[in-house]
């Protein structure tokens, strides 16, 4: 069986697009985090008869990103330095969990 996982921008768009796609035939479990929800259905994908569809969202943003301090004041910093400096990623809400809620829904498919 083929697993498609899907993810919206907003859980309010994850279930109105799981209800359209399912024919309103979805079921929804709370996902691993807490605050966004997993809606199940089957159907047809890519010429799959029965496809296994998770359909969910992420809540605000995943990744946030930034330039070192030493980039924070740009009246002391030319512009052509941003190009070729280090940019530092690090999750954008740490109450939320969205990156390991992903990576475990992913892991599942």
């Amino acid at each position: 069986m083929v697993i498609v996982l899907m993810v919206a921008e907003k859980p309010s768009l994850a279930e109105s697009l799981a209800k359209i796609l399912s024919n309103g035939r979805y079921q929804t479990r709370k996902g691993g985090n807490g605050a966004c929800s997993i809606h199940e259905y089957h159907g047809p994908f890519l010429g799959y008869n029965d496809a296994f569809f998770k359909f969910t969202s992420v809540c605000g943003h995943v990744i946030s990103v930034d330039f070192p301090g030493k980039y924070n004041n740009w009246d002391k910093v030319e512009p052509v330095e941003f190009f070729d400096a280090p940019i530092i990623k690090k999750e954008a809400d740490s109450q939320l969990h969205m990156p390991k809620f992903l990576q475990s829904e992913v892991c599942s498919v």
